[in-house]
């Protein structure tokens, strides 16, 4: 082994963690991450009173070891939580949120990011955020994904989930239903084919990796009749992509795309929009799945689930997808 595949072997990752909305369960994540070793260093991005006040709540005892530049962080042992401080200016009311905490949520989200993309730390993984309530705030956010791709000029961010048997790239992302088939064109669907392509085998180290992509209509538009959404745009899309040595079947039928059988034979697959291809993710693997950013130039991934609030502090979190959000991250940094 050379000398470089050592230094990688022993190098310890750091990843950034965000704990998103304050009433909600984001803190109670960051606490569960800390009550064992870990091979990886974490440091979260947090108001130190506000975890501090989320431990009191469900009967943890840390301690808390502010830094200021990610640059300085190192190993710490159980029950220590390393964070970059910043002041949530509200109280926080376990479960009810309030808008005008929403800035620092972002700037949470802002050192995170800038942390990653300074080589400062390897990966980010994001906690729970509340759209609504930012928002309600007067700042116009659609959600982490276009958000973090605006922060840092990526022009085609694509939100896959994954779980251990599935992965689901959605095509759209947070719009309405009714504005769909205007965003579905020929180029949209090469270019983002095209990332998930390139990153399978980047960041999943998958060879020649082959990609199911669903219809918009029922029956994949029955030739024609129930939509032409998939003569018109999908069909040749697909073709292009093709033509490029990118390996693809579809349109398919939404409703058998996610089968035993289509699992097993694609590495990922392609929705035309949020809910046909969430369903399917979170019926198979709620809980245990993890929200991956493609075509970023850092590594984000993040938990399957919402701020969660009428549990937040009860001291009853499951932990599940927050510990695949981070066991991704990491095997991605050390892959990538």
């Amino acid at each position: 082994m050379s000398n470089t595949e050592n230094e990688k072997e022993k190098k310890v990752t750091k990843i950034a963690f965000t704990t998103g909305e304050p009433a909600g369960v984001g803190p109670d994540l960051a606490l569960s991450l800390v009550t064992r070793p870990r091979e990886e260093t974490i440091v979260f991005f947090a108001d130190p009173e506000v975890i501090s006040a989320r431990a009191l709540a469900i009967g943890q005892q840390i301690k808390i070891i502010e830094i200021r530049d990610a640059n300085q962080a190192v190993k710490v042992p159980p029950g220590y939580i390393q964070l970059i401080a910043s002041a949530c200016p509200n109280p926080t009311c376990v479960g009810t949120p309030d808008p005008l905490n929403s800035p620092y949520v972002l700037e949470c989200l802002d050192k995170a990011v800038d942390s990653c993309v300074s080589g400062k730390l390897d990966a980010m993984v994001t906690g729970p955020i509340n759209k609504e309530i930012i928002n309600n705030a007067g700042i116009s956010f659609t959600g982490h994904t276009e958000y973090i791709a605006q922060r840092l000029n990526a022009p085609l961010p694509v939100m896959m989930l994954t779980s251990d048997t599935l992965r689901v790239v959605l095509l759209t992302t947070h719009i309405p239903l009714s504005k769909v088939p205007s965003q579905i064109n020929q180029r949209k669907i090469v270019e983002v084919v095209e990332i998930v392509h390139r990153e399978l085998i980047g960041k999943f180290g998958i060879r020649n990796p082959r990609i199911q992509i669903c219809g918009l209509n029922p029956h994949a538009g029955e030739g024609g009749h129930l939509g032409q959404e998939e003569e018109s745009i999908i069909k040749p899309a697909l073709e292009k992509l093709r033509s490029k040595d990118i390996i693809v079947n579809g349109p398919v039928s939404a409703d058998s795309a996610f089968t035993d059988a289509a699992r097993k034979e694609y590495d990922a697959i392609v929705a035309m929009y949020h809910d046909q291809g969430l369903v399917a993710l979170k019926t198979i693997g709620f809980g245990s799945s993890v929200n991956l950013t493609l075509g970023l130039p850092i590594i984000r991934s993040s938990v399957d689930h919402g701020t969660a609030l009428d549990i937040a502090g009860s001291g009853n979190v499951d932990s599940g997808s927050v510990e695949a959000a981070l066991e991704l991250a990491i095997n991605i940094s050390k892959i990538s």
